[in-house]
């Protein structure tokens, strides 16, 4: 589960830089020339989706682990054990 979480953070970083890359004043500070067919609008997409795709990986794989689970005898708790 942690290697998802790290993945998800590689990922979103990625996504930041291409959303971070569609803005031409920023292009033009770093000097990166970026290919004719590719327009700031597919920048600006595709940054999203890929942001959007590492901060779901990021919240799907940090479930929260429970301390304690109540151990039951019928239907009265007679203890608990520890996860």
């Amino acid at each position: 589960m942690a290697t998802n979480k790290i993945l998800g953070y590689v990922i979103s970083a990625v996504g930041l830089i291409v959303l971070l890359l569609s803005f031409s004043k920023l292009r033009t500070a770093l000097k990166l020339t970026l290919p004719s067919a590719i327009s700031e609008t597919i920048l600006i997409i595709s940054g999203i989706v890929i942001l959007l795709v590492g901060i779901f990986l990021i919240v799907k794989s940090g479930g929260r682990k429970v301390g304690e689970v109540p151990i039951y005898h019928g239907k009265e708790v007679v203890g608990y054990r520890r996860v």
